[in-house]
C-alpha cells in the first residue's frame, strides 16, 4: 500500500448519518452540518426523513459568515404530497431550511442521474428505494469513486444491482440491524442488515466497504467491531483511503 491516501471520511457518531468526505480539494457534507466557513464544501442531502435533515437545518455559525450568497444544499426533488398538505415535499423543506436559517441557506433541487461537476469530480444522484425516495450519491473522478447510500431497502435486489453495477471503489452504506433475529425487521423498515451488506461484498470484491448510521440499540459497540472486523468491513470514525487500502486514523471509543 501507498503512502498517499487520496480522500478521507469522517461520522459525527456510529449512529447518525452525518458523513464527511474529502476528495480532491473539496469537503463534501451530507446529511451533515453547515458551517461559517464554506469555501470549497458542497452541500447533499440523500432525502427528506428528519434524522438526514436536522442537522442542515438548525441555525447556527453560517449567520456569521461574510459570504453574501446562500449555502447551497442540493437535495432530491421530492414532489410527493403527504397528510393534506398542498405544497410538495421538497417545498416545504424548502421554506423550513430558509426560514430556520434566516435566508442563509438555500436547497438545491437537483433530479435522478443529474450529474454536478466540482473541480474534475463527478456527482451523480443514483435513486434507491426507502420508504420515501432517497438519493445515493455516486462521487468520481480520475482516480478514483464513492458511493454514499443515504439509507436504503438492503433486501430490494434492485438496490443491490445498482450498486454492483456502479463497482464503487469505496462503498459507504448506512447498515442498521447485525444480528439474525433482526433480519425480518430490516426488511420491515427497508433499512439494511448486515447480511445484505455481506452478499454485496461478495460482488464488490474491490471495494472498500465502510459502515454507517448504525441502530441506536447497539450503545455498546465492542460485538459490533469485533463482528465487522472478521468480516473485512470498516466501522470506525475518520478513515483515509487510496485504491489500494486505508488507515484508520480515529476509532469510535
Amino acid at each position: 500500500m501507498t503512502s498517499k491516501y487520496i480522500g478521507s471520511v469522517k461520522f459525527h457518531a456510529p449512529y447518525h448519518p452525518s458523513t464527511v468526505l474529502k476528495l480532491d480539494k473539496i469537503e463534501y457534507r451530507i446529511d451533515s452540518s453547515c458551517g461559517a466557513k464554506n469555501e470549497n464544501k458542497v452541500y447533499l442531502l440523500t432525502h427528506f426523513h428528519f434524522d438526514h435533515v436536522r442537522s442542515c437545518m438548525a441555525g447556527g455559525a453560517d449567520f456569521l459568515s461574510l459570504s453574501e450568497d446562500p449555502i447551497k444544499i442540493y437535495a432530491p426533488y421530492d414532489t410527493r404530497k403527504e397528510y393534506g398538505e398542498t405544497e410538495n415535499v421538497f417545498d416545504i423543506h424548502y421554506k423550513m431550511i430558509n426560514f430556520h436559517s434566516k435566508g442563509r441557506r438555500k436547497l438545491v433541487p437537483i433530479r435522478e442521474n443529474e450529474i454536478l461537476q466540482f473541480n474534475g469530480t463527478s456527482v451523480n444522484p443514483i435513486l434507491l428505494k426507502h420508504t420515501i425516495p432517497n438519493f445515493s450519491y455516486y462521487i468520481s473522478n480520475k482516480e478514483t469513486s464513492i458511493l454514499v447510500t443515504g439509507d436504503w431497502e438492503g433486501s430490494n435486489y434492485k438496490n443491490r444491482e445498482k450498486i454492483i453495477s456502479l463497482s464503487p471503489r469505496v462503498l459507504i452504506t448506512e447498515c442498521r440491524y447485525f444480528l439474525e433475529e433482526e433480519i425480518e425487521i430490516a426488511e420491515e423498515r427497508m433499512h439494511v442488515h448486515l447480511e445484505d451488506v455481506l452478499e454485496l461484498k461478495e460482488e464488490l470484491e474491490h471495494s472498500l466497504i465502510i459502515l454507517t448510521h448504525v441502530s441506536h440499540r447497539y450503545r455498546e459497540l465492542d460485538d459490533i467491531l469485533k463482528l465487522t472486523k472478521e468480516k473485512d468491513l470498516i466501522l470506525a470514525k475518520n478513515i483515509s483511503f487510496n485504491n489500494s487500502g486505508y488507515r484508520i486514523r480515529e476509532r469510535f471509543k
